[in-house]
């Protein structure tokens, strides 16, 4: 198991403790534009890369809610899943308000949706899990959907059946879309079948922590896996943790290496090639940062 000390990481953005889900603007070329949703304020947060000096707050953009994650699609629009307001809201590039997505299944309203991705083919997939603890070990009733691209029909791939799943990422070839049920302390993988029917089992367990919250795969088809805990200990006798961990996970589901993070209560990963190089972001809430390292320094 690789280690490395805390040091490789920089501080990207001072910011606040509810920053959570990140993404990445590909229509700006020239410098990074890092989007950042806020929960505790409402927003989506616009970060633009200012070099050594880390990122400056370009543009805060309300949206009624709580916004846990976004995503962008091929044509600059933004997505977000709204805890608050229990549906995916929609931003086209020119319009200045939010549209709802979609907000209920057959009938029955969601959770608060977690997480959520684009696939190469525009399909949106994402998780419903609510607020921490309405969907747990004692009540799994999360869920899983995707938006088709083809006739933007809402299709679920796991309903009313998971322990809060909140990240999600799909392969490079967009064959497995895979899944962090956090509840249960693993990661779920699900196979596209020829018939175009999702098939769920599960692909990495893991031991001790709270459980995986954020998700993002490479090139390679490795994933990147947050692993939650809290900073502060339950128990008096422990000491507050100070490290979190990232678990790097090949396409069989075997633990490749591990990767320190600045702090434990990690809920955001985001992956971006910058000239060449592929760097590695994180929001983490007990220190209200986003850190980002170098995959080569790792």
């Amino acid at each position: 198991t690789m280690e490395f000390e805390n040091s490789k990481w920089q501080i990207f953005a001072e910011g606040e403790a509810s920053w959570s889900g990140l993404a990445r603007d590909m229509n700006t070329k020239d410098k990074v534009v890092i989007y950042v949703a806020s929960s505790g304020t409402g927003e989506i947060i616009k970060l633009v890369d200012q070099g050594d000096a880390g990122a400056q707050i370009a543009q805060k953009i309300p949206t009624g809610g709580v916004p846990s994650s976004l995503a962008f699609d091929e044509v600059g629009a933004i997505f977000v899943g709204d805890i608050a307001l229990k549906c995916i809201l929609s931003h086209p590039p020119e319009d200045s308000e939010f549209q709802v997505l979609v907000s209920d299944y057959e009938g029955q309203q969601f959770f608060g949706p977690n997480s959520l991705c684009f696939d190469s083919n525009g399909t949106l997939f994402f998780t419903d899990s609510g607020p921490m603890g309405d969907t747990s070990l004692s009540n799994p009733k999360g869920s899983v959907f995707c938006v088709s691209s083809e006739d933007q029909l809402l299709k679920p791939l796991a309903v009313n059946c998971l322990a809060h799943p909140s990240g999600i990422a799909v392969s490079p070839d967009g064959s497995c879309v895979y899944v962090a049920e956090t509840m249960a302390n693993r990661i779920l993988r699900f196979i596209r079948r020829p018939t175009g029917v999702y098939m769920c089992s599960v692909f990495h367990t893991f031991n001790g922590g709270f459980g995986p919250t954020s998700l993002v795969c490479d090139s390679k088809s490795n994933l990147y896996v947050c692993r939650f805990d809290w900073a502060k200990s339950v128990t008096s006798e422990r000491e507050a943790q100070t490290v979190g961990k990232i678990a790097v996970l090949d396409e069989e589901g075997s633990l490749v290496s591990e990767l320190r993070t600045p702090g434990p209560e990690v809920t955001g990963i985001l992956l971006v090639e910058e000239n060449e190089s592929e760097f590695l972001y994180i929001t983490e809430q007990s220190t209200s940062m986003i850190y980002r390292v170098a995959v080569d320094e790792i």
